[in-house]
């Protein structure tokens, strides 16, 4: 199970999203978690590995949750996240507003980054999936946690899912200088 920490709360998170997800994203997930982890001991960072590993894998949950939300996936994951902890989680009120900070903030430069804690360690988890060079020796730590979850084309199968939320509620694009921006295939 890509060496899931031994925690109720994170298997059941994962079940949880592993039965929607698709496996590039979901590796994607656990690659996050794994990578926002080193970042979090690096920074001496003092996070809760629970919310810490719940937020990576309900991170880009709304991708596959339904089209028919207004809101912008980082808010449905972040949602969904929210409604499994309240369900199945010790985690005070407190807790969850980070862990939905956390998920909904993760695509936001600058901003997410500022936040600090959890925030941060989610934020900067993406990006070093994404080739950033987070921390010291970023390639080789990369090249490890691939090697355990492959990145089976995440980059191409994220951008279809985002994609087609768009098609499907073009307010969901980014607006600029008032113009939607992707509101048709290409």
């Amino acid at each position: 199970m890509n060496e899931l920490p031994d925690s109720p709360l994170v298997l059941s998170a994962f079940d949880h999203v592993s039965a929607s997800l698709d496996d590039a994203i979901l590796n994607h997930s656990i690659r996050v978690a794994k990578l926002a982890t080193a970042i979090a001991e690096s920074e001496r960072l003092h996070l809760a590995p629970e919310a810490l590993w719940v937020a990576s894998l309900f991170h880009d949950f709304g991708t596959v949750a339904s089209t028919s939300s207004a809101d912008r996936f980082e808010v449905v994951g972040g949602n969904e996240a929210a409604a499994f902890l309240h369900r199945v989680s010790p985690f005070e009120a407190h807790e969850v507003q980070e862990i939905w900070d956390a998920i909904a903030l993760h695509t936001s430069p600058h901003i997410a980054e500022s936040r600090g804690g959890l925030t941060r360690a989610i934020r900067l988890g993406v990006l070093m999936d994404f080739g950033e060079d987070v921390l010291e020796h970023s390639a080789s730590i990369r090249a490890q946690v691939e090697a355990a979850s492959p990145r089976l084309d995440v980059e191409i199968v994220l951008a279809d899912l985002v994609v087609s939320h768009v098609l499907a509620r073009p307010e969901k694009a980014p607006v600029r200088a008032g113009r939607t921006i992707c509101t048709k295939a290409i």
